[in-house]
Formats: C-alpha cells, structure tokens, sequence
C-alpha cells in the first residue's frame, strides 16, 4: 500500500482523542489574521527545539487567544475543523481557564462553551477544565471549584485534567485540590511522570487520587511499585508520540512506552496532545504506530471501540458505538 493510500484509509478511519490541549493545537495559520502587528506572531519550534521553546510558543498563543473574545471564538472552531477534518468523532478539548485583562476565568470557560455549541460540525466535543499545579493553591482551588460548578451545569464539562510542571509543584496542595474534584465525583486526567519519576509525588497521587485516565506516564515501568498499581486498576494511560519524542521525554518512537504497556494487554489511547505545536495529528501518530510498531488498520480499530469505555461522558457511548462501526463500515 502506498504511503498516500495508507494516509488516506487512516484519516477517513473515526477517531477518539482524549488528549488534546487547546493552546497545543493551534497551528501557526491560525493566528494569521488574528493580530494585526504579525511581529506579534511567535515563531514555529523546530524538531531540534528544546521544551523551553516550545512553551514559549504555545505562551505567545495563550497571549493572542485571550486578546478578545473573538480571537478566543475562532482559534477554539480553527481547532475544531482540524480535528474533524483528521477524522476524530469524540474529542475531550482541554484548557486551564485564563484570568487576563480582557476576560476573567468565568468568561473564557463560557466562551469555549458558547464556541463548542456553535460548532457546526457532527464531531462530539466535550471540555475538560485544567488545573495547573505550579500555580498558588488558591488559583489551583479557583479552578476546581469552577469545575464542579460547570460539570453540573454543562454537559459539555466533563472533568478536569491536572497539568502543569510537577517540579515545581506542591504535592499537599495538589492532593487538596484534587480531592476537591473527587469528593464531588468529578472525573480526572492527570499528567504524570512525563518526563522523570518523582517518586515522593506519582506514588500519592496513584494511591491517594486514583485518577481515571493517565497523561503520557512516559517513564513509569510497568514492572514498578506505581507501574503495579496502574496495571492492577487498569487505569488507561493516554499516550503521545510525537510530543514525547520532541520534548525529549524519550530518545525515538521506537523507545516509546505505548508498545510496552500494550504488549501487556494494559489500556492504551494514540493521542495528539499539542498537535499544532508538534506538527502532528491523530492520523499521523496512527501511521508511526503502524510503520514503527507494526499495528494493523484493524489494531487502530479495536483500540478506538476499547476507548469508549473511557471518555468521560457515560451519555454519548452507546451514540458513539454506532458512530465508530457505522465509520469503521464506510472507511
């Protein structure tokens, strides 16, 4: 099969994508007519770029996103278009809420909800609400108690994603905001041990937390006290290639944990995480899993129809089954 016949079978194949930042997944041309001084305009990371660029990148996004309401508007349905368009049918968009001079925290979350309702695309698109955990705790609670008030006032909110740099992070702060979320029954993603094993801060929030659903644990063994317990809870970890790869998580794909944790039969999910910012999408993480780790088009498959048992919103599953065997028919 040819490389363009293979792209193209994949991207007709519907997806489900659990790991998607919205700042990550602007894409430069998305900006464009956004600002009107285009020295404004931050400059694309290069593959030899180092992390540091790229959350200057996706700094100077967040800037441009929150000039106004309107730019907040577009850049969320320019995001939208690009995720159906790659064949995605169910995405969890997530996005910690901005306080700026122009919007509030308040302000944002409604402007992405008010974007996700005029979204005229037949994608299902929930919001996860993220809390940064190098923020102060009364900015971390802000956001959590955002949450549980728009988990049960929207259905498009459906829980909430803590993210964040873990080093510089205060793990009491962290286990108390969280168990806010958790009291309230919300449903929780958590970045964890990206990019380094911090012991003293994975091992509690496994045991004391137990999130739902894991962001990349990129250098958790599966054979570890922590490996352990996530391979005994079967917690679904979602895994990001390309993004690992570039940030320099792990050296190469063939390196990358997805094929460990799933040639142990554990839960795992091909997801994007900033795709604009990685020059990536969910069909073409599907392709490296394929020419790097030999998956079949059926593989890809079968990995979609187990992830409805993991999204976060329990009343669209049964819609979603019909919409993945219906697509998987037609592509």
């Amino acid at each position: 099969m040819l490389k363009e016949e293979k792209s193209a079978i994949l991207r007709k194949l519907p997806k489900i994508e659990l790991h998607a930042h919205l700042g990550g997944c602007v894409r430069l041309e998305h900006l464009q007519d956004l600002v009107e001084d285009k020295s404004e305009l931050p400059s694309l990371p290069g593959t030899d770029a180092s992390p540091l660029e790229y959350f200057e990148f996706m700094a100077a996004v967040g800037r441009i996103s929150t000039k106004s309401t309107s730019n907040l508007q577009q850049i969320v349905l320019r995001v939208l278009e690009d995720f159906e368009a790659d064949g995605v049918v169910y995405l969890e968009l997530r996005s910690s809420p901005k306080h700026t001079d122009t919007m509030s925290k308040t302000l944002y979350i409604e402007t992405i909800l008010q974007s996700i309702r005029d979204y005229q695309g037949a994608m299902i698109v929930r919001y996860l609400i993220s809390i940064d955990e190098a923020k102060s705790l009364t900015e971390m609670l802000e956001n959590a108690e955002l949450a549980v008030k728009y988990t049960s006032s929207s259905p498009l909110v459906v829980g909430v994603d803590l993210c964040g740099n873990y080093y510089s992070a205060n793990l009491t702060n962290t286990l108390q905001v969280l168990k806010v979320c958790k009291d309230a029954g919300l449903k929780i993603a958590c970045h964890i041990a990206e990019h380094a094993v911090i012991s003293s801060h994975t091992s509690p929030l496994l045991r004391d937390i137990q999130p739902d659903r894991l962001g990349h644990a990129t250098v958790i063994s599966p054979h570890s006290e922590d490996g352990k317990l996530v391979r005994t809870r079967r917690t679904p970890i979602e895994c990001c290639m390309t993004s690992n790869v570039l940030s320099r998580a792990v050296r190469t794909y063939e390196e990358h944990h997805f094929k460990t944790w799933r040639d142990l039969g554990h839960p795992v999910l091909l997801c994007t995480d900033d795709s604009g910012t990685f020059g990536t999408s969910l069909t073409r993480e599907y392709e490296i899993a394929m020419e790097k780790f030999g998956l079949s088009v059926d593989d890809l498959r079968k990995m979609n129809l187990q992830a409805i048992d993991w999204i976060f919103d329990d009343t669209v599953r049964t819609d979603l089954l019909s919409v993945l065997k219906e697509g998987f028919t037609a592509a």
